[in-house]
């Protein structure tokens, strides 16, 4: 195999890896079983919109000659841009990397505080390590871990069909929820479009950092389209995974996972230690393959990050590393009770629906074709919808999910108005 196509196969599966987060093993189920085929289609079709997209916006960079931070501080005038994203970076790696971990220790540290402390500083060590001592084979290692995951799945979804007994009266109930063939409606399509948008991971600048490391002999479009899909094919085995488990609780406990909507797939997955305690192996193998789920985000994520505070701050990796990680523990601190750590995980993703749009500016102010132009400003009107719909429902939740929405407002008010203050830092640098 020659030097490109390697470098071809290691990215589409560092593509597979950044995409396929947690979420695409445990919700990405429930929505499908809840909507049926009709809400497949249309996520299908969201989801290849937003692949398209991203696909644009790393084309934009690769094809401008700058690195994506210089493209928006020197070019776009937009370096508040940036920082929004690093912002948004270090609140998803202060709450997301206990989750990881927890995957894998919670039998032992249980969910509590402490135990989410103890579970992040514990992945924020593997992190730290990889992105500081790996080097140039950062991106190799990222690639080999999303590999491993994509083996974990497979391996995985076989085994729970093999081990756990058929039970024709739940396969008959799941399979009548999938194949079933509901009207579509607002929910539906809301709930595709964010099941979307997270099945390609906009918002966190990674596929601009990609096209900062692409030139002309990279295809693009083969190595974002064949990631995604493989995340795609990773999300339908999930499913396979979600039903046999599901078959050794309730029926009712099926039902309720599929029309709970995400909380009741949330409480589903939490409570499937106890519901696969006869199969340790059965269990040990869906642990193994959310820890990779999660670890395949957060090393990307954190690479542009990282990437993002070298080149704004001029210093070295190392540095910039411990800067980041710094930042993010620091507020994984403060972040660790799991009532403070679900409203993180709030105000990230409203914050994540509009930072989508900041990713996609490069695509809608450049020399681009009027079609490209507009998906992105199509796509950008669905992320703002999202966004909007996000802060509403989360602040009527009220109590501390109030703190998502504000926290989630400064993030993108920054982004939108902070440019002349990060200027004028900047020259006071200088």
């Amino acid at each position: 195999m020659d030097e490109m196509k390697k470098w071809t196969l290691y990215i589409t599966f560092l593509v597979a890896g950044f995409a396929t987060g947690i979420g695409s093993i445990g919700l990405f189920p429930q929505f499908w079983m809840e909507y049926g085929m009709t809400g497949l289609i249309v996520h299908v079709l969201f989801l290849a919109l937003f692949t398209y997209l991203a696909i644009l916006e790393t084309e934009v960079v690769m094809k401008s000659g700058y690195y994506f931070v210089e493209l928006f501080q020197k070019v776009l005038r937009k370096p508040a841009m940036v920082l929004a994203f690093f912002i948004v970076i270090v609140m998803f790696l202060s709450y997301y990397t206990a989750n990881v971990m927890l995957s894998l220790l919670s039998p032992v540290l249980g969910t509590g505080t402490i135990g989410r402390l103890i579970a992040k500083v514990i992945m924020f060590a593997i992190v730290f390590v990889i992105i500081t001592r790996a080097k140039e084979k950062t991106f190799v290692i990222m690639a080999g871990g999303s590999l491993l995951f994509v083996i974990a799945v497979i391996v995985t979804a076989i085994a729970f069909k093999v081990v756990i007994p058929e039970n024709p009266a739940y396969l008959n109930t799941a399979k009548s929820m999938v194949f079933s063939w509901p009207g579509i409606s607002f929910n539906m399509i809301k709930d595709a479009a964010i099941r979307a948008i997270y099945g390609v991971g906009l918002g966190f600048a990674f596929y601009l950092m990609l096209g900062s490391f692409f030139n002309e002999r990279f295809n693009a479009k083969l190595i974002i389209g064949s990631g995604i899909f493989i995340e795609f094919i990773i999300s339908v085995l999930s499913t396979v995974i979600v039903v046999y488990s599901a078959t050794l609780a309730t029926l009712q406990r099926l039902t309720q996972y599929a029309y709970g909507g995400e909380e009741g797939a949330i409480k589903f997955m939490g409570e499937l230690p106890q519901i696969l305690a006869h199969h340790p192996l059965l269990l040990a193998l869906i642990a193994i393959s959310i820890f990779f789920a999660g670890l395949t985000s957060i090393l990307p994520t954190a690479e542009v990050g990282l990437q993002i505070a070298e080149s704004t701050m001029k210093i070295s990796r190392s540095k910039a590393a411990t800067y980041l990680t710094a930042l993010a523990l620091g507020l994984g601190i403060l972040d660790s009770p799991p009532s403070i750590a679900d409203m993180m995980l709030k105000a990230v993703t409203i914050s994540a629906f509009f930072t989508a749009i900041y990713e996609a500016y490069p695509v809608m102010v450049g020399k681009v074709s009027s079609v490209n132009r507009g998906i992105a400003v199509f796509a950008s009107f669905i992320f703002a919808i999202a966004g909007l719909g996000a802060f509403y429902t989360y602040g009527k939740i009220g109590g501390v999910y109030i703190l998502s929405a504000i926290l989630a407002a400064i993030v993108v008010l920054f982004g939108l108005f902070g440019n002349s203050l990060v200027k004028r830092k900047v020259g006071e640098g200088a």
